[in-house]
């Protein structure tokens, strides 16, 4: 059972923490309880800005203690994080907002008094927690559209599937502004359209802006998807697909429906994507150099791929070892 997330201390390392003016080294402000008044994050937007793309992910690191862990978009081999906020519930799924910050769900939701989802500033700052998820219940995908709401995506009980939509800055048991009778891994694109990766019809299914009723799939026989888990979509609206069942990476066209064939597929021996026991592979694109990656729980690495990889191909980094800290790294997400 994971403890309430209002005892989670937050640890800010050097590269953050410089960013927002705390000297290396420094604790964050302590973590309010749910409910409490919080820091408004309209600050983010003038707050620190990355220069280059971050990898943030959501490190479970069963039984021991969940983190989001910071890595340069270049970092490769066995090197530690730039920045570490420790002592959180899960994560399970991680997003980005350049306005809204980090935020994240945190999977296996058991008791009263714990968050299902949480967002953090910029600087590593705890901002919002969202408590009234019903118990038992698992919160598994996560993601901001352009006008700073969250989607979470999760299981309820009695076999319910829900994305839930929340207003900016929400926290506490609060209600979200609308549901989505849907669930699976999210990508909101840059028109706000939101991708549900769907393991139980294995479709990609895409809502439109504010809407809460599906206007179209992909799936069928020649999309080669079985269980998608994961997506994600590039800077010129190509979606991403990561499935879990095929260990296959495989690239929609932009504006791609019904049972169409991907432009392009990555899978293979010498990809490294195999070995993850049915457990979640975060999934990311990156909107200024087109380099995908991958969090692997299996083999509890990041992979790093060309923008223009293909087939059975090798990664071109990756981020693996005791240095890196990696546990079960589900989540993934680009700070760009």
């Amino acid at each position: 059972m994971k403890p309430p997330h209002h005892i989670g201390a937050v640890c800010i390392a050097m590269a953050l923490a410089a960013c927002s003016g705390a000297q290396p080294g420094s604790i964050a402000n302590p973590v309010p309880a749910v409910g409490a008044p919080q820091t408004s994050s309209q600050h983010l937007a003038s707050a620190h800005r990355t220069t280059s793309a971050l990898i943030l992910v959501a490190n479970e690191n069963t039984g021991l203690g969940g983190s989001i862990r910071e890595y340069a978009e270049s970092a490769n081999g066995n090197v530690a994080p730039s920045t570490v906020i420790s002592h959180i519930n899960g994560p399970y799924a991680i997003a980005f907002s350049s306005t809204e910050g980090i935020g994240i769900a945190n999977g296996n939701i058991a008791s009263g008094g714990q968050a299902g989802a949480e967002t953090f500033g910029l600087a590593g700052d705890f901002l919002t927690g969202i408590s009234c998820f019903p118990k038992p219940s698992q919160t598994n995908g996560a993601a901001f559209d352009g006008k700073g709401q969250l989607f979470v995506s999760a299981f309820l009980p009695e076999g319910g599937r829900a994305v839930e939509v929340f207003a900016p800055e929400a926290n506490g048991c609060v209600k979200p502004k609308r549901t989505i009778s849907d669930e699976g891994g999210l990508a909101i694109d840059s028109n706000n359209l939101l991708y549900v990766a769907n393991s139980k019809t294995a479709t990609i299914d895409i809502f439109p802006a504010g809407s809460s009723t599906m206007q179209a799939q992909i799936g069928g026989s020649n999309t080669g998807l079985v269980a998608p888990g994961t997506v994600a979509v590039d800077a010129s609206l190509n979606v991403y697909v990561f499935d879990t069942t095929t260990a296959t990476i495989s690239e929609f066209a932009a504006g791609a429906h019904g049972n169409v064939a991907p432009i392009r597929t990555i899978a293979g021996s010498k990809t490294g994507l195999g070995g993850g026991n049915g457990f979640s592979f975060g999934l990311a694109v990156s909107k200024t150099s087109g380099k995908i990656f991958v969090s692997n729980p299996g083999s509890n690495a990041i992979l790093g791929f060309a923008a223009t990889a293909s087939d059975n191909v090798a990664p071109i980094q990756t981020i693996a070892g005791s240095a890196s800290g990696l546990a079960d790294p589900l989540g993934i997400a680009l700070a760009e």
